[in-house]
């Protein structure tokens, strides 16, 4: 237990370290790509952080895998390097027993991200998309101005507020006039307020006023005083910005027949398998000499993981395209990836049983 505690400790500082500087290096860069989209309208400034947020946050889905393979990498480096893997060994510690521990600690790991990539990803997508949405039909729709009259519903109404805040959203002294099958309807409201569905389409929420339904004929009307109610203005340019599938929920993916569904779920379940298939290839990876350095074997190890990721995107487009069936779909790719930590245990293993013969005196 005292040098599975001295292995976690070791390995979640160098984690915690590689992750916060993956972290500023991610959110630097697309930082300026929100501010070039709120420059021209397409997202509002005061949602700039919130995206960036919640970008970052469906992202770690990939970083935190990379981070725990270049923590293992570089914690065990340093450990070959100061000689402690060669002090374990002489106390009967081998490579075996080192590589479970990890293991063991990567299992935690690996439920970790299975709930970014299952269930907090797709939530933080949809939020974006959300937000692109609404940021959408603002744009389409900031021509309103009060103490004007606005054509609503294709012609079929019109709309008139006398005040409206910076914001867009809130209205005051509202009067909107509809005609729909023969009847016409007149609302009245003190304040009102701006809403969009997700679709885009824009809503306004009036609140504290009264409606005047006059009759087909002409003879009369009634009327009514409501707390709140609801008018769709118009639809807004977001209609078309259907929920992608990548902010669709995994149990909404789930037996789903359409390949780009397909093909996301795998993805979502291939996060947490690689963190158990890179894991080893990690520690494996790592073994040095004192004389080559705790990052002699980092380069090499860094392509192995950039090719198995490769392969993973490749796969994943092969799947939409229908390159390779369903089944097979993403899963050759774990294959192939077990296959080398198979071949790297046998190398391992076996180098460690070689004897010398005795030279005769």
């Amino acid at each position: 237990m005292l040098v599975n505690r001295y292995f976690y400790r070791e390995i979640s500082q160098s984690v915690f370290a590689v992750l916060a500087v993956l972290i500023l290096i991610f959110a630097s860069k697309h930082f300026v790509r929100f501010l070039s989209d709120a420059a021209s309208g397409d997202l509002p400034t005061s949602m700039i952080l919130q995206v960036l947020s919640l970008f970052t946050l469906s992202s770690l889905v990939v970083m935190v895998p990379f981070a725990l393979f270049v923590a293992i990498l570089i914690s065990m480096g340093r450990l070959y390097k100061d000689n402690e893997i060669t002090a374990m060994e002489a106390c009967g510690i081998g490579l075996p027993q080192i590589t479970a521990s990890i293991m063991r600690y990567a299992v935690v790991f690996a439920f970790f991200v299975a709930f970014l990539s299952l269930w907090v990803a797709p939530w933080s997508e949809q939020k974006q998309h959300e937000i692109r949405i609404q940021a959408t039909a603002e744009k389409e729709f900031s021509f309103l101005a009060p103490g004007q009259f606005h054509e609503i519903q294709q012609g079929k109404g019109v709309f008139y507020m006398e005040r409206m805040s910076d914001d867009k959203r809130h209205m005051e002294s509202v009067f909107v006039h509809l005609e729909q099958d023969g009847r016409r309807d007149i609302f009245s409201a003190k304040r009102g307020l701006q809403e969009f569905d997700q679709f885009g389409n824009r809503y306004i929420v009036l609140q504290d006023g009264y409606r005047f339904e006059i009759l087909a004929d002409g003879q009369g009307y009634r009327s009514h005083h409501y707390r709140v109610t609801g008018i769709r203005l118009d639809q807004a340019a977001g209609k078309a910005l259907t929920l992608p599938y990548r902010a669709m929920s995994s149990f909404g993916l789930w037996g789903s027949d359409q390949i780009n569904q397909i093909a996301e779920l795998q993805w979502r379940l291939s996060m947490p398998v690689s963190i158990l298939l890179l894991t080893p290839i990690a520690v494996l990876l790592s073994r040095t000499n004192p004389r080559q350095g705790r990052f002699a074997k980092l380069f090499g190890a860094l392509i192995v993981f950039i090719v198995y990721f490769y392969l993973l995107m490749l796969s994943r487009s092969w799947l939409k395209a229908g390159v390779v069936p369903p089944l097979l779909g993403m899963w050759w790719v774990h294959g192939l990836a077990l296959l080398f930590v198979l071949m790297l245990m046998r190398q391992q293993f076996a180098n460690r049983h070689k004897t010398r013969p005795l030279k005769p005196a």
